[in-house]
């Protein structure tokens, strides 16, 4: 199973599992655009139809609201900065109460269209940097180390302009080529943990165009599959990384000061983690002090949801008091006995009193795959669902719905053994 290390498998009985479902998820997701202004390996989005109508996405908003019960919502493309109406959208999601979180390559990032979406009620910012993307503020043959000074101009500008009332994230695809940097990806997140709220690692993905294996798009050749869908891969060798490979590699890079405490599973493989989230304390230092434990998530989901009738996904402060941690002892968090145990420490310093420590986020994700009978594995109770027609689709699989008018599935033929190596050996 998976490539890297797999002796530690951790046990869902561990974790919490996030309550989350399809009428009742924190997260909602808006497909503003498909025009992109750099192209990443695998994206998910043809550029087919261009900026979508104002009007549409508001309607869109407001059935997001009444059916999937969102407190925030993702704004996705293609690109959403270039999205010449984004400002008044960002506007109107904040005018429903909701929580404006726009996933962007940072390229147009700029201040004076930062300051008006803050201004606007911009609750966040995801920003996706990675070394295989084709972009001009990147080399070629820069590695994830080479593009840290980017990382950190755009973390300096969002704290600059937010102040760090904007939830700041970073996320990256992981490949082969680039799982090694992943370490290093952290010990610069704690290192600014004041701008940076969280960081989300996803393994990249693709379907399969393989031998013996085809799809039900009737009369579409392997060779118009490919044309017509940017996630298609025929090296099935670089779709194998699993969720458990970066936990690993996390596991063994900073020890007990990093732990996953929820997850989300899939509907194929039983043992899978479709989503998994861990959570440590950091302070002001960038020195982690130990990570939440599953009995405080479960905690702040369901007081969330009790106080405001939505689950949480995205903190609009990330910074607590020291004593709060120590409440979680009453709350029977034994996994935070260890980072308890360091904040008190610190207390012995009185200048530490008056000093928060910050929570910051570890998400990893592992996208759609195909199982080795053709079915694909999904993330249960996708969290990033959009609108196609007056229902909710997985938005990583749109592009078939937009293409197809429905999910392609794929037919494993007996010619060949074990046609499609699905990351588990």
């Amino acid at each position: 199973m998976g490539f890297y290390n797999n002796d530690r498998w951790p046990e869902k009985s561990e974790r919490y599992r996030l309550p989350w479902s399809s009428n009742d998820n924190p997260i909602a997701w808006l497909e503003i655009t498909d025009v992109c202004n750099i192209h990443c390996k695998g994206c998910y989005r043809r550029n087919l139809s261009g900026h979508r109508p104002l009007a549409e996405l508001k309607e869109e908003v407001d059935f997001l609201l009444r059916m999937r019960n969102p407190d925030g919502i993702s704004i996705a493309g293609g690109e959403p900065l270039i999205y010449p109406d984004i400002v008044p959208l960002v506007g109107h999601i904040a005018s429903k109460g909701l929580k404006p979180i726009i996933i962007t390559n940072v390229r147009a990032l700029s201040e004076p269209l930062l300051r008006d979406l803050v201004r606007a009620g911009l609750a966040g910012v995801t920003c996706h940097i990675d070394m295989l993307q084709e972009r001009s503020d990147g080399g070629r043959g820069w590695t994830e180390r080479d593009l840290l000074p980017l990382r950190q101009e755009k973390a300096d500008l969002l704290w600059k302009v937010g102040r760090g009332a904007v939830n700041v994230t970073f996320n990256q695809t992981v490949y082969h080529e680039n799982f090694q940097y992943i370490p290093d990806i952290v010990r610069w997140g704690r290192a600014n943990v004041r701008k940076v709220h969280g960081l989300v690692f996803i393994c990249y993905r693709g379907m399969p165009i393989t031998e013996g294996v085809s799809y039900d798009a009737r009369e579409v050749s392997k060779e118009q599959l490919q044309q017509d869908l940017g996630y298609t891969e025929s090296d099935t060798g670089q779709i194998d990384i699993l969720s458990v490979d970066v936990y690993n590699l996390l596991k063994d890079h900073f020890g007990d000061s990093y732990e996953s405490s929820a997850y989300l599973g899939g509907t194929g493989h039983i043992k899978d983690y479709k989503w998994l989230i861990g959570a440590s304390i950091v302070d002001g230092s960038g020195t982690a002090l130990g990570p939440i434990g599953p009995r405080a998530m479960e905690f702040t989901q369901s007081s969330h949801h009790w106080r405001h009738g939505r689950y949480v996904s995205y903190l609009a402060r990330h910074s607590i008091s020291r004593s709060l941690v120590l409440f979680s002892g009453l709350i029977g968090d034994r996994v935070m006995r260890g980072t308890r145990r360091r904040v008190a420490r610190s207390l012995w310093n009185p200048l530490n009193w008056a000093r928060p420590v910050y929570v910051q986020s570890i998400g990893i994700v592992q996208a759609p795959e195909m199982m080795e009978n053709g079915t694909a594995s999904m993330c249960e109770s996708c969290p990033d669902m959009c609108v196609w027609k007056g229902n909710l689709v997985n938005s990583c699989r749109l592009d078939e719905y937009r293409r197809y008018g429905k999910l392609l599935n794929a037919i494993v033929h007996n010619t060949v053994e074990e046609p499609v190596p699905a990351g588990r050996r």
